[in-house]
């Protein structure tokens, strides 16, 4: 039963590892682009070519994902309309 615990533990901390690189994925696909932090919806999102809003759903806290978006360059902040909840994060 110990062996189980112990496995379950180490499955509860790869997700992470897992989700920070399919943000890395996302992000590397359009580095240039702007991009949004949406707390609610735990989506990442960019305004692709074609106008259309493309999202990945990431199973991250908010924090972990601000701070990822930092470590790839990325300056995020909240925007001017403090009715919103998202960030936004621009390439510095």
């Amino acid at each position: 039963m110990s062996s189980n615990t112990k496995n379950e533990s180490v499955n509860n901390q790869t997700p992470s590892t897992d989700e920070l690189a399919r943000l890395d994925k996302f992000v590397n696909v359009a580095p240039g682009n702007e991009y949004t932090i949406d707390q609610k919806e735990q989506t990442l999102c960019r305004q692709a070519i074609n106008g259309e809003r493309e999202c990945v759903k990431l199973n991250l806290e908010y924090t972990q994902m601000f701070s990822q978006m930092q470590k790839l360059g990325f300056y995020c902040a909240l925007p001017m309309d403090p009715t919103e909840t998202y960030m936004e994060c621009r390439r510095v």
